[in-house]
């Protein structure tokens, strides 16, 4: 798999697991309200919403409603409860499944069983808005966290849109295209006007004019002779040489770059 179907691959990914994200987060913020608002149904009242406060405060109704934020919405938390047990390592997740699964079941057995509760002399109080309105907010910020994400990987692939896709080497005495994957240290590497250096390297043979603001931010192109070291994605103005490969694949400048 070349560089840029790599790239490529890892865009789409990306992409699906944000539009993921973004529906979960979208379902848990309309289900949180209607949790919270049914957990306090005094602002519901307070403009003349009675009937509709009269259902929502309804324990069974907020229960099934806390339902899909907690085993749905989330979902990617479990993974945590599963390291737990099988390896007794805890993380975020962990930390996350248990409480709010905590607050869910309680919720539960005051919902259906109040009666446990008033036997000890307790209130059968319900939590499902702490479970839910956690579960919401830390999804939110996992969403803002893959949004920054993507924008940085949006960076990288116009970085990695840079790197050309193939070389013109010469191999036993006659010229060859071929993938840049296959270049090897050591090969010549023809560059004529207007073409970008395959990879990095240093001129063997006759001489250009390389804009190199990629790499230095200087608009102005350098005069480069034999001897000259170039950078692989900057671009050959006009002249032209024969360079040998000094550095290929995740060695060159531009790969370093992407890394940092």
């Amino acid at each position: 798999m070349s560089v840029h179907d790599h790239a490529e691959m890892l865009r789409d990914r990306k992409a699906a697991e944000l539009r993921a994200l973004t529906r979960k987060l979208i379902v848990g913020i309309a289900f949180s309200i209607a949790i919270m608002l049914g957990a306090f149904p005094q602002f519901l009242r307070a403009i003349g919403l009675d009937a509709v406060a009269g259902v929502l405060e309804q324990p069974l109704v907020l229960f099934l409603l806390t339902i899909p934020v907690q085993f749905w919405v989330g979902s990617q938390f479990y993974s945590g409860l599963w390291l737990l047990v099988r390896y007794r390592s805890a993380d975020m997740n962990t930390l996350v499944a248990v409480g709010t699964l905590a607050a869910f079941a309680y919720s539960t057995v005051a919902t259906f069983m109040p009666r446990v509760f008033e036997r000890g002399g307790l209130a059968p109080d319900l939590y499902y808005d702490t479970a839910a309105v956690i579960i919401t907010l830390i999804l939110l910020g996992r969403y803002l966290e893959a949004r920054a994400r993507a924008g940085t990987g949006e960076a990288i692939r116009k970085l990695m849109g840079l790197q050309v896709r193939t070389a013109r080497v010469r191999r036993d005495g006659r010229e060859q295209d071929i993938p840049i994957e296959d270049v090897r240290i050591g090969d010549e590497i023809i560059v004529r006007t207007g073409e970008k250096v395959p990879t990095d390297g240093v001129i063997i043979e006759g001489q250009g004019s390389v804009d190199e603001s990629m790499v230095t931010g200087e608009s102005m192109p350098v005069e480069k002779t034999v001897g000259a070291s170039v950078v692989g994605a900057t671009m050959n103005r006009s002249g032209s040489f024969v360079m040998r490969a000094m550095k290929v694949g995740k060695d060159t400048v531009l790969q370093q770059i992407i890394r940092l």
